[in-house]
């Protein structure tokens, strides 16, 4: 079972990194809140959070990474960019709070799930975000001899899509420098 695991794993890995253009363009947005010394806020809905705790507490977190107050999110400006983390692109909770930031803020908006097929709903992560990054995680990756599935690994997929781009990012950034 752990072999079917790790091999649908890094199946999932291959199919992210062939979409390196979005996160290309994902990671230049943050290269340039990074230079232009603007902030990146971090929300997440459930076991999403561990990107929030990554991109503010992780080894390689930028030093203007913070944890998004969502009583606060009004004193977001254009130089800040929010990165946010759902297990799917249809998540009523973070729809309702992406919503909000770019009704009210002028902040730049990253958005980390797992796209369902077509829900019909006129707004998804997709269509409110500047950014989408596709976790590829739709359903569970084992299946069982009774035809049914296990192993939902969101977090450490999303955590893989936000590793992709902060190595992405960072890339830019040497390149500025040089």
């Amino acid at each position: 079972m752990l072999k079917i695991f790790s091999t649908q794993l890094v199946g999932l890995m291959n199919k992210i990194q062939k979409d390196e253009e979005a996160i290309e363009d994902a990671a230049r947005l943050l290269a340039q809140t990074v230079l232009s010394e603007g902030a990146i806020y971090f929300s997440g809905t459930n076991e999403m959070k561990a990107v929030c705790y990554e991109g503010v507490f992780g080894q390689e977190a930028f030093s203007s990474s913070r944890l998004l107050e969502l009583e606060k999110f009004n004193e977001l400006t254009s130089i800040d960019t929010v990165i946010v983390a759902s297990r799917f692109n249809d998540d009523q909770e973070m729809i309702k709070q992406l919503a909000a930031i770019k009704k009210e803020t002028p902040a730049r908006v990253i958005a980390i799930s797992a796209v369902k097929k077509e829900t019909g709903e006129a707004q998804d992560l997709r269509t409110l975000a500047d950014f989408h990054l596709d976790t590829q995680l739709a359903r569970e990756l084992v299946p069982l001899e009774d035809g049914s599935r296990i192993g939902f690994p969101s977090a450490l997929m999303a955590l893989y899509v936000y590793h992709a781009l902060v190595l992405t990012t960072k890339d830019i950034l040497l390149e500025f420098e040089e």
